[in-house]
């Protein structure tokens, strides 16, 4: 009954602003100059990747993270986003993600020209045991690894001549650091045994088919193998300051944005986020191409609670497909042999929170440098604490808002 009467709310408030429906024009020259962007701090015991109270968490001794262990060790997880027979919609039901929700960050990027995604977890905050379905890499998803220069986990990877995993991380330098964990690899790697078949015996769900069936243990692997160790067996922690801003009241400019409806092209791809005035949040559901075509709550596989929002950023990106299954997203810019670099690259973004909208940009001034979103005074925006959803969204896609 809480699941249908969530349906029916989401329903009329489609029906109720259908009428006030603004579309984004991705490509439009905003005419925003944008500022010189600095490091930005927080006050001890506040996360620099959510905002959040660090003591405010209440979770496993099992478990890694800042708010855990009291160390700063990001780690990276490429997650699956495959179609449910049941309810018709990708992610959900059972083929829904488990672990997301102790997520700080969740990157989403297109995996195929029909309109599939492949979503990124950044862990920082809280590292649990469980996380998946852990699936592959394509270049772009390297290209952000870089950003944070932190640990990956990953099963599988894209090796066509153009769009090479290997070749990336090989120009980077992420495979000399030890950061890379793929879980193809052979029994003689360290972190292969944090890689298992998902079962009952990690969730309460019944068994997943593959390739949609394998979870990772990142905690474990950096309790047991990597902490005690470093730096002598990996080059971590990295230096590069990931701090984001965040602000210290509710956003209230911009104009209302109640409704997010992002489209992949693809029904059962298409994605809506709700805002809820009472959390403060964005709910996120997905459309169905079932007959009766009422959108599917995301939630997380063994909670069934959603996996919910304080921002959500379109993150307009000019992907070039080089196959239908072979996305080049271009979240930095093209890499010069000679030099050896990557150039700079930025766009226009638009940023969600406390449903309110922001016409705004990004940039991102080297590979090795985090990304930076502005507003349309071209000052960096200041987040409002909790999980942020960044959304890669090709040119010939479309977002709009209600």
């Amino acid at each position: 009954m809480k699941r249908l009467l969530a349906v029916l709310f989401v329903l009329s408030l489609l029906v109720n602003t259908a009428m006030a429906e603004t579309v984004i024009n991705a490509t439009a020259n905003r005419g925003i100059q944008r500022s010189t962007f600095t490091d930005n701090t927080v006050e001890p015991g506040i996360s620099p990747t959510t905002g959040l109270k660090l003591s405010d968490y209440d979770v496993s001794d099992d478990f890694a993270g800042l708010a855990v262990k009291g160390v700063y060790f990001p780690v990276l997880v490429q997650i699956s986003c495959p179609y449910d027979d049941k309810t018709k919609a990708c992610g959900t039901g059972n083929r829904a993600p488990w672990g997301l929700q102790y997520a700080d960050m969740i990157y989403e990027l297109p995996l195929h020209a029909n309109g599939e995604v492949r979503m990124t977890a950044l862990f920082s905050d809280v590292i649990p045991d469980a996380v998946g379905p852990i699936r592959s890499a394509r270049v772009g998803h390297i290209w952000l690894r870089e950003e944070w220069d932190c640990g990956v986990m990953y099963y599988g990877q894209q090796e066509y001549k153009l769009t090479n995993v290997i070749t990336e991380t090989r120009r980077t330098g992420a495979s000399e650091k030890g950061l890379l964990w793929p879980g193809t690899v052979g029994t003689n790697r360290p972190w292969k045994k944090y890689y298992d078949k998902y079962s009952s015996k990690y969730l309460h769900n019944a068994n997943l088919k593959a390739p949609n069936n394998r979870t990772g243990d990142p905690a474990g692997f950096l309790i047991d193998y990597l902490m005690p160790e470093w730096p002598d067996i990996i080059a971590y922690p990295s230096q590069i300051n990931h701090t984001m801003k965040f602000a210290d009241a509710a956003y209230t400019g911009g104009d209302a944005a109640t409704t997010i409806n992002v489209s992949w092209n693809r029904k059962d791809s298409n994605e809506i986020y709700m805002y809820n005035a009472a959390s403060g949040k964005y709910t996120r559901y997905l459309q169905s191409d079932s007959k009766k075509g009422n959108p599917v709550e995301w939630v997380e596989l063994e909670t069934q609670e959603p996996i919910d929002f304080s921002n959500v950023i379109i993150q307009w990106t000019e992907t070039t497909y080089l196959g239908r299954d072979a996305p080049v997203t271009q979240n930095i810019g093209e890499y010069n042999e000679s030099t050896g670099t990557y150039a700079s690259i930025g766009g226009n973004c638009d940023i969600f929170m406390n449903g309110r909208h922001i016409s705004g940009g990004w940039y991102r001034e080297g590979i090795n440098v985090r990304t930076v979103f502005y507003d349309e005074n071209g000052e960096e925006v200041a987040l409002q604490p909790g999980r942020t959803m960044i959304i890669q969204l090709p040119f010939e896609n479309a977002c709009s808002y209600e």
